[in-house]
């Protein structure tokens, strides 16, 4: 069972992986200045790694960076 986390003042990020094409990754840092990373590989990683964001932190914006 996947915990839900309370909502939190910075909404998690989703992002494609510049390491490895094709790979998405969702991060979010808690109150505490932890952060906590989930990798998303494989077919629909990137459908995935939304899922996952809006299922697990509810708030999540996508960004992107310049190559």
């Amino acid at each position: 069972m996947i915990k839900k986390h309370q909502p939190a003042a910075e909404p998690a990020i989703v992002f494609a992986d510049r390491l490895y094409p094709g790979d998405w990754r969702v991060e979010w840092i808690n109150d505490e200045g932890g952060i906590e990373v989930a990798i998303f590989a494989g077919p629909n990683a990137r459908e995935r790694a939304f899922r996952y964001a809006d299922r697990q932190y509810g708030l999540f914006e996508e960004v992107g960076f310049d190559p």
